[in-house]
């Protein structure tokens, strides 16, 4: 749980210094964060769904489990509109 935790402190502070990075101004730090984002997003998303959905599908029934996973497919679809409209 203390990893755990750790691990969620380093993401926030990461995603602060990148924002702050961004709103500084400097094109180069700009260009570097607006690259860094997607990648580090897109390696969340990929470890999420590699380790939650075996375990939705092994704890839960089966219309359990699709309502779970249409809750994470809501979710990226949320990510997306707000990732469009920003």
């Amino acid at each position: 749980m203390l990893l755990q935790l750790l691990t969620a402190v380093a993401a926030l502070a990461g995603a602060a210094c990148s924002l702050l990075a961004e709103s500084s101004g400097t094109s180069g730090i700009s260009g570097a964060a607006s690259g860094i984002l997607p990648f580090t997003a897109g390696g969340f998303i990929y470890l999420g769904t590699v380790s939650v959905i075996p375990e939705i599908l092994r704890r839960s029934g089966p219309s359990q489990a699709f309502l779970q996973l249409l809750a994470l497919l809501a979710g990226l679809a949320m990510m997306l509109l707000i990732a469009h409209y920003e």
